[in-house]
Order: structure tokens, then C-alpha cells, then sequence
């Protein structure tokens, strides 16, 4: 009985969950169901259009082909 509590309690906080495939079609799935939506071309990765893009620390890099497509400048420094 306790696993069952266990459960819903993680149901009623969880979150929003995407999944971007090679052609494009994103699929989010929310406490509500299922959105679908296209990534635009210009998220997609430079070097071979593929939309599975990363984001770490200012530096956005291609899951696909690792070319380094974007890099955020003086995104830590101090004003």
C-alpha cells in the first residue's frame, strides 16, 4: 500500500518531458497529454539541420555531429 502512495505522490509533481526525433517532430508530454510541434530550422544544428541541439553552460553543441553552434560570451562575468 505504501509503493501505491509512493506513486501518486511522484504523479502530482512531476513534470513536462520532451522528445525532439531527427525529423523534427517534438513531442511533449504534459499533465494534460500530448503536444506535438515542429522544431523551426533555425534550432536546428548548422552543420547537418539535425534539431537535437544541447544546451550546457552557454554552449549549444549538436547531439548529432558535435559541431559547436552557438557559444554565449561573458555569460559569467561580473557587471
Amino acid at each position: 500500500m505504501a509503493i501505491g502512495i509512493f506513486l501518486v505522490m511522484m504523479t502530482e509533481q512531476m513534470g513536462d518531458m520532451e522528445m525532439i526525433y531527427p525529423d523534427g517532430l517534438k513531442r511533449t508530454f504534459t499533465d494534460k497529454g500530448v503536444e506535438l510541434d515542429l522544431v523551426p530550422l533555425s534550432e536546428c544544428c548548422e552543420m547537418c539541420n539535425d534539431p537535437r541541439m544541447v544546451n550546457l553552460d552557454g554552449i549549444r553543441t549538436c547531439v548529432v555531429c558535435h559541431n559547436v553552434n552557438t557559444i554565449e560570451l561573458n555569460k559569467h562575468a561580473e557587471i
